[in-house]
């Protein structure tokens, strides 16, 4: 439970920095989310790399999961968070949210937003694509 407040804390802090403007206008960038396994440090980082905000989840302080196991379970405690909370930027679309280790380097689309209003969420964007078309093409060459 104390890990939903925190991410929940996060979503709300990050959009308290993007409120509605008076004159109209919106920012332009995604919500990049830098996560570190050894101290728990959750951050929001804009595309220049200006830091939004940070939380510290406590129970992701040195967790014993492996690396792929870890960034799977953050992908996953923050997809029900964020369709909840993270739809409220004054942000231009598209944008999304990107999943990142604590060094900056993609690990997923954590929400996804365009034009259209169309939301992506839960699963990383494109998983098993490689292996969907394989299937594809296998069975379109038995018939």
């Amino acid at each position: 439970m104390a890990t939903n407040h925190e991410l929940t804390r996060f979503i709300n802090k990050v959009a308290e920095k993007f409120p509605p403007k008076e004159d109209g206008t919106t920012a332009f960038t995604d919500i990049h989310v830098r996560v570190s396994q050894d101290t728990g440090d959750v951050m929001a980082f804009d595309d220049d790399d200006n830091e939004i905000t940070r939380v510290v989840v406590e129970e992701w302080i040195n967790s014993p999961l492996d690396t792929e196991q870890f960034y799977d379970m953050v992908h996953k405690a923050f997809a029900p968070i964020i369709e909840d909370h993270g739809t409220f930027l004054n942000i231009a679309k598209p944008y999304n949210y990107v999943l990142e280790s604590e060094n900056g380097d993609y690990i997923s689309e954590l929400y996804i937003v365009d034009d259209s209003e169309t939301t992506i969420l839960g699963t990383p964007f494109m998983q098993n694509l490689s292996e969907d078309l394989d299937d594809f093409i296998e069975k379109l060459l038995k018939e």
